[in-house]
């Protein structure tokens, strides 16, 4: 789970926005149920250590906090002890473990490349995040990223990405108090 980001259209940290009782890092979480290693990559906010020891996940630094969104993909894959790692931001309200696991099938069943491989919705539009993607990734995603680049669609770039339709759910993220 990235938590790490500026929030700028929000106004205020998405990740500790109440939704419904809950702060919006501990729903999404929620989706992860069942997976066997949770993480939190995010800044030093203490409340993104609360909000893991809520979901038994662990919290980690992000590696270049403020760098943007694939310092953080590295650092979780970095990190990663599976060989299929979701990715997913802090701000999808009502995204379910369903959608999780059919981008984790998506991976799995991928044929087999020397490329690693990914998975991401689509609709009308590639999302690039959430994001099920092959764990010997965080090499080339390092690598990237210390290249100068930021942003996760240029990992998708270098990788073999099966597109999945996308349910409303799974994308419907929370950019703007609109969006509440």
């Amino acid at each position: 789970m990235l938590a790490g980001g500026m929030s700028q259209r929000m106004g205020t940290d998405k990740a500790f926005i109440e939704v419904e009782g809950r702060w919006l890092v501990i729903r999404t979480l929620k989706a992860l149920a069942g997976a066997s290693q949770h993480l939190i990559v995010g800044g030093t906010d203490p409340r993104l250590a609360e909000a893991a020891a809520a979901t038994g996940a662990q919290h980690v630094a992000d590696r270049w906090p403020g760098e943007g969104p694939l310092g953080a993909v590295a650092t979780a894959l970095g990190l990663a002890r599976h060989p299929v790692t979701v990715i997913l931001p802090c701000d999808l309200p009502a995204i379910s473990a369903e959608d999780v696991a059919v981008l984790v099938k998506a991976v799995r069943e991928a044929p087999p490349s020397p490329a690693p491989s990914a998975a991401v919705f689509t609709d009308h539009r590639r999302h690039y995040l959430p994001l099920a993607i092959d764990t010997r990734s965080g090499t080339l995603a390092e690598r990237l990223f210390e290249s100068g680049q930021r942003a996760v669609a240029s990992l998708l770039d270098e990788v073999a990405v099966a597109d999945v339709p996308a349910p409303p759910s799974a994308v419907a993220d929370v950019d703007s108090p609109e969006d509440l």
